[in-house]
């Protein structure tokens, strides 16, 4: 991003500090000319559109340099957990291995005692038979669905970011030239709601930690009762004071 204390179209001090004296910075206008091409009015108008500008863009980088800082941390982490709970997803050979092999040696037990073959019960697994529980596909679904929407972050953060280099890049040409370029692309970014999209992905990347927050409790309730406890309570409070902390500046009066 352009340094805010230097405006390079022209070379014009702006930003923090800057003199606010358009008088004394620049020369009147001739009579007849007060709408030229470069004339006082548009580098005034440049001047204070910088000002502005640098604010805004400071703002949005920040946003954005800490969405992808925290959401490339995040993705690892849970591309971790993933390439863990997946697996249980692919049939186990093993335990349709020794259910097969449970039906057969009753069979010999059956044919070898004169009993009936059809007392025997079948085994509930063959090849390729799914040996994962519905809690199995429960935590799977939370875990990809927080990588997904961490990774969809991400990506939007890396688009905005085009978007504002597009918007601060320097456009050679007269001040009025200028001024027509950075109004229209200042239109463009409300028109398309830039600012409240920036706002909006910490939202979506919130949401991404709160579903794996939950698929990390039920992934523990498989291995520990009172490890999933805990987690559970922390996770709980943490979604409460989250939401409150939300909902309190839109209720509060001053």
């Amino acid at each position: 991003m352009p340094n805010p204390m230097l405006n390079h179209r022209a070379g014009r001090p702006v930003g923090l500090g800057r003199n606010h004296d358009y008088n004394a910075i620049y020369e009147p206008d001739p009579a007849g000319q007060e709408a030229s091409e470069n004339a006082r009015v548009w580098r005034v108008y440049l001047d204070e559109a910088d000002a502005y500008d640098a604010d805004m863009i400071n703002s949005f980088q920040t946003i954005l340099d800490s969405l992808l800082v925290f959401a490339s941390l995040f993705s690892a982490v849970v591309t971790t957990f993933v390439s863990q709970t997946s697996q249980v997803l692919q049939p186990d050979n093993a335990q349709i291995t020794v259910s097969l092999l449970v039906e057969t040696n009753q069979l010999l037990r059956a044919a070898g005692n004169s009993s009936k073959i059809d007392s025997v019960n079948p085994s509930t697994l063959g090849p390729n038979s799914p040996t994962h529980s519905s809690t199995d596909l429960w935590i799977n679904g939370l875990f990809f669905t927080s990588l997904t929407l961490s990774v969809a972050t991400a990506l939007l953060s890396v688009l905005a970011k085009q978007w504002i280099q597009a918007y601060i890049q320097i456009v050679p040409g007269t001040a009025k030239t200028q001024t027509m370029i950075r109004q229209f692309r200042f239109d463009g970014l409300q028109k398309w709601k830039f600012g409240p999209i920036i706002e909006g992905l910490p939202l979506i990347l919130h949401t991404s930690v709160a579903i794996f927050l939950i698929g990390l409790s039920l992934y523990v309730s498989q291995l520990s009762r009172p490890i999933c406890a805990i987690l559970s309570s922390i996770t709980a409070l943490t979604f409460i004071f989250y939401l409150v902390t939300s909902m309190i500046p839109a209720f509060s009066v001053d």
